[in-house]
């Protein structure tokens, strides 16, 4: 499995995959940035689909329902 570094900021959810390099004789973290779905729900599926192993960074914000308008 694949490590995915998921964190919010500013209203928007970013995602860093994780690739691993050699460096002398031992290795080291290389993140690229990827675009990732905008809820945690998707998120979380994505992940599954894509064998990612979620790493979740700093405040994760609760999601709560939204009422219809005209309801």
């Amino acid at each position: 499995m694949k490590c995915l570094i998921v964190y919010y900021a500013n209203g928007q959810w970013f995602g860093e995959e994780v690739s691993w390099k050699r460096s002398g004789s031992g290795t080291y973290r290389e993140t690229t940035r990827i675009e990732i779905p905008q809820t945690k729900a998707e998120i979380e599926a994505f992940a599954l689909e894509n064998r990612y192993v979620i790493e979740w960074r700093g405040l994760i914000p609760t999601e709560t329902p939204t009422a219809a308008v005209g309801a």
